[in-house]
């Protein structure tokens, strides 16, 4: 499955557009996706909550903010990719963790069964793809 700017578009993708939003709303944005993941387990919706608040929060550290967040579940084998879009150019990447930070990658890196990044014209998708029971 493609995960970059114009996957929002194609069939079983839920965005929402949380463009123009203050920090204050990735509480809205958890529990809009805790909703829309309501089909999971227990686990594996905390899970997928996990990444998709550190995906949107490093897009309010690292770049402009969040432009959407983006879900979608997949049955058989079940896997859940969540996709936060911003119109940052920086290149997400695994550091040593310290006072500063540097722990939200690493969470996301050990819940994901693999994560990464598209470029485009107008910014990024930083994505997860995480495994669930069906």
């Amino acid at each position: 499955m493609r995960v970059n700017w114009g996957a929002a578009h194609e069939p079983g993708w839920q965005v929402l557009d949380v463009a123009g939003a203050d920090p204050s709303g990735l509480a809205a944005a958890r529990r809009w996706a805790e909703a829309q993941l309501a089909s999971l387990t227990d686990a594996d919706r905390v899970d997928a909550v996990i990444v998709i608040g550190e995906l949107l929060e490093n897009a309010y550290v690292h770049a402009t903010g969040p432009r959407q967040l983006r879900l979608h579940v997949a049955h058989d084998p079940c896997v859940v990719t969540v996709a936060v879009a911003d119109t940052g150019t920086g290149e997400p990447r695994l550091r040593v963790p310290g006072r500063s930070g540097g722990r939200g990658l690493l969470l996301v890196d050990e819940l994901a069964l693999t994560w990464g990044v598209s470029h485009h014209d107008d910014g990024k998708v930083v994505w997860a793809r995480l495994a669930c029971a069906d």
